[in-house]
């Protein structure tokens, strides 16, 4: 297959899976998910030589994921080639599930989160299945990225539970074929503030929460910029804390008797999460302390620790692979850079599986005009294929 084939099969499949839809339904409800868009590459990837197995969630069997494994004649690594299936929703979208294309770009929900990068996987697998490099490929491609990773938290059991000892994990997020080094983690925590309803003529028979809510936003505040005092990342800067969702009170005239807030806390490379609810907590102590009869209760109900790359190892040594063979398959030379978003990379560290981030990206991530550059959607599998390929055949 030449490389204009196969650059030119990377767009169509990128297209292919554009159409169907695959909307993350814990995102938006009663949303298509992953079955479909799971069955189709399952069946494309068992065409081309491997086995796949169609992986349900434990909490939700709606949920599919997709591993194929092809091992090849010759003993050797194994490398999993990674990306998710389910996008974010479509609201505000015209044909969202129509691929449009333009000179330099192709455009639909997913093209650049992530189903460009998920086609360019697809085609260098089946490629390397054919010349049948040593050692196992994996494809795992999951479920529910977008929000909760059940399908990673799957595929990662299902494979550890196997004993497939895993030298590599390659994700193709979009990363506009740089190379990521690091990426924040995040805590969302909930703040509860219970007082006692009262007409507003009589505010000294109730218990006010909005002050004490006042109180906690600008200790939020307070706090977000002391930690923005703190020694920064390289690639990343800095950590942050900051209130996204404030809810108070449910009428005039009446005292507000409750107060919630959503508090997300943004964390570096070596921050534990252990600290993020003490570190509210000083926040939300004191001022409980000081309002009599206000009953507070903090709960953090997510947490996804930060990720850094390993700079020795496997992963160093196929981030060069794939440096020397981005820059041979364009002009690109890619950098290190620090993604502004959570990948599930930390997940397969975590693991134990050292992990390298690189794909196809253009613009409109979770927008109403999302597209991929259809100059790096076509050098994307060619350099994948060649960067794998020597991964698996080391001199």
């Amino acid at each position: 297959m030449p490389t204009d084939h196969l650059a030119a099969s990377t767009v169509e499949l990128t297209e292919k899976l554009i159409g169907i839809d695959s909307v993350n339904p814990g995102l938006v409800p009663g949303s298509a998910g992953e079955a479909r868009i799971a069955a189709y590459l399952g069946d494309r990837l068992d065409a081309a030589g491997f086995v796949v197995r169609l992986i349900t969630a434990v909490s939700d069997p709606s949920r599919v994921s997709v591993i194929a494994v092809r091992v090849g004649s010759r003993p050797g690594r194994t490398v999993v080639l990674n990306g998710h299936l389910d996008t974010v929703g479509v609201e505000g979208m015209t044909d969202p599930f129509t691929a449009r294309l333009t000179s330099d770009r192709l455009y639909g929900r997913g093209a650049s989160d992530m189903k460009g990068g998920v086609a360019g996987l697809v085609v260098a697998a089946e490629r390397l299945a054919a010349a049948d490099v040593p050692g196992m490929i994996v494809v795992a491609l999951v479920a529910d990225e977008e929000d909760g990773s059940v399908g990673a938290e799957s595929v990662l059991q299902d494979l550890t539970g196997r004993d497939v000892a895993m030298d590599l994990c390659f994700i193709a997020e979009p990363t506009w074929l740089d190379l990521a080094g690091a990426h924040r983690g995040f805590a969302v925590v909930d703040v509860s503030l219970r007082g006692k309803a009262a007409h507003s003529s009589q505010p000294a028979e109730g218990v006010d929460t909005i002050a004490p809510l006042g109180e906690l936003l600008v200790g939020i505040a307070t706090a977000d910029r002391a930690i923005g005092r703190r020694r920064g990342h390289p690639l990343l800067g800095h950590g942050s804390m900051m209130a996204t969702v404030v809810r108070a009170g449910t009428a005039p005239f009446t005292v507000a008797s409750r107060a919630d807030v959503v508090v997300e806390r943004r964390t570096l490379p070596g921050e534990s999460m252990a600290v993020v609810l003490d570190e509210v907590r000083e926040i939300v102590d004191p001022i409980a302390a000081s309002t009599s009869g206000l009953e507070t209760s903090v709960r953090r109900s997510t947490a996804r620790a930060a990720w850094q790359v390993d700079d020795s190892g496997t992963a160093a040594e196929y981030s060069g692979l794939l440096a020397d063979a981005l820059a041979t398959a364009g002009s690109h030379e890619p950098k290190v850079v620090g993604a502004p978003y959570w990948v599930e990379s930390a997940l397969w560290q975590a693991a134990g599986v050292p992990t390298v981030v690189c794909g196809p990206a253009g613009g409109g991530l979770h927008a109403v005009d999302e597209w991929v550059d259809l100059d790096q959607l076509q050098r994307f599998p060619v350099a994948v294929e060649a960067a794998v390929s020597r991964f698996l055949n080391p001199a």
